[in-house]
């Protein structure tokens, strides 16, 4: 079989998110383009009277009368959505109700909308102040039930090509991140806070597969040398280990392991240019929403550790023990996802950040903090049953909310990965 040029497939996948992205800008240019005309073509009648509602917006702020300031702000931005000291004196307004999340994209707007005229900078100026001095708050909507947003004539599952992993369609959705205290195995980088997932997107079905990552191999000649291996005395690296010497038996149907972050980013950009499709490595909000399936309890099957749910090691009479198992061997998640939990490692999109201040509550990929490190979830094979005391490898890491860190250059026999797809 020849072997695709991987340097062309990276060049047509970075040229498909390049036109996926000016879509999307051509949509915000648009729509700031109408609002800009909506701005410039009030007459002076309608802008002394926006004037006088703000006006008498800020008096009720000034009184102590937030909502009343908040529904007057909220009526004169519904007339001219570019005025900006509305939107920023609705931050202050959103901000003394403590309202946070709401106040702060009021102070992003403010900032990055568009400006009518220069008259408007000095409100933008104060508007950056204020957003930095915001305090984070908790969510008050973390004791929320979540919610699933099941969307019509979606297939269920597919697959794009023969070669292609199968994907599983996950709902659009809203759920509560992170952990709440007093939660078993909980740590300190777990903090709760709303996200909404307002779209639908595939999920590989599985862990990408050996099988599947030896065929990326046989097109490109890509070389993932290197691997830390379990041995006598704990993992043990060696420079000749790789996803084919695990250090443990598989088949094709087994998860690769001994997979980097830029391992699992280059076998990304490889399925990308050979279906035309944009796959990636999920967000870590998408993972968790995809992890829970719409549970909120600690592990997506209840709340406690349940044997027989996941691939970890010290399950007499249970597959796995400390090695993979098939895609398929535990029962799934709710949203029909296999081996969310355990099995192996699953490398994410994110930068890792040790708490949740700033994280984006959108579903999307957080660009910002340590970079040096990406984020990981799921536990694996390693992990143990049993609770010991200051074991790290304790069940606990399969909960649906813990969350953990490495460089993304390091291999282990017990790291994996798993895809989303765009739709």
């Amino acid at each position: 079989m020849a072997r695709t040029d991987f340097a062309a497939l990276k060049a047509r996948t970075s040229e498909l998110i390049a036109r996926h992205d000016a879509e999307m800008a051509a949509r915000r240019e648009a729509q700031e383009a109408a609002w800009l005309a909506q701005s410039r073509g009030l007459s002076a009648d309608e802008r002394e009277r926006l004037k006088a509602d703000r006006n008498k917006a800020d008096d009720l702020l000034k009184a102590g009368d937030s909502a009343g300031a908040e529904a007057l702000y909220r009526e004169v931005l519904d007339a001219d959505h570019l005025d900006l000291a509305a939107r920023s004196a609705l931050g202050q307004c959103l901000a003394k109700q403590g309202k946070a999340a709401e106040a702060s994209r009021s102070f992003t707007d403010a900032i990055t909308l568009p400006l009518v005229d220069d008259s408007q900078l000095i409100v933008r100026t104060m508007a950056m102040i204020a957003l930095q001095q915001l305090p984070p708050p908790p969510d008050p909507r973390i004791a929320e039930a979540s919610v699933v947003f099941l969307a019509e004539h979606t297939p269920s599952e597919f697959r794009d090509a023969d070669y292609a992993p199968e994907m599983v369609v996950v709902p659009a959705g809203e759920f509560t991140m992170g952990s709440p205290e007093g939660e078993p195995f909980r740590l300190p980088n777990e903090q709760q806070h709303r996200v909404r997932v307002g779209y639908p997107l595939a999920f590989s079905k599985y862990n990408i597969t050996r099988g599947e990552f030896a065929q990326f191999v046989a097109d490109t000649g890509y070389e993932a040398k290197g691997c830390n291996l379990e041995g006598t005395g704990g993992m043990k690296w060696e420079p000749d280990g790789d996803w084919r010497t695990p250090g443990f038996d598989q088949t094709d149907d087994h998860p690769v392991a001994c997979i980097n972050f830029h391992d699992a980013e280059a076998y990304a950009e490889w399925l990308s240019g050979k279906t035309g499709q944009r796959y990636r490595l999920p967000s870590e909000a998408e993972w968790e929403h995809a992890m829970r399936g719409g549970t909120s309890t600690a592990y997506y099957w209840g709340p406690v550790w349940e044997p027989g749910r996941a691939n970890v090691d010290g399950q007499p009479g249970q597959p796995g023990g400390r090695a993979t198992t098939p895609g398929g061997t535990f029962p799934p998640n709710p949203f029909g996802l296999y081996d969310m939990a355990g099995n192996v490692w699953v490398w994410l999109a994110d930068c890792y950040n040790a708490s949740f201040n700033g994280a984006p509550t959108d579903g999307s990929i957080w660009k910002e903090g340590n970079c040096v490190m990406r984020v990981r979830r799921s536990g694996s094979w390693f992990n143990i049953e049993k609770t010991i005391e200051g074991d790290y490898r304790q069940p606990g890491r399969l909960r649906s909310a813990s969350r953990f860190a490495s460089i993304p250059s390091l291999r282990y026999s017990s790291f994996g990965f798993r895809l989303v797809r765009d739709l």
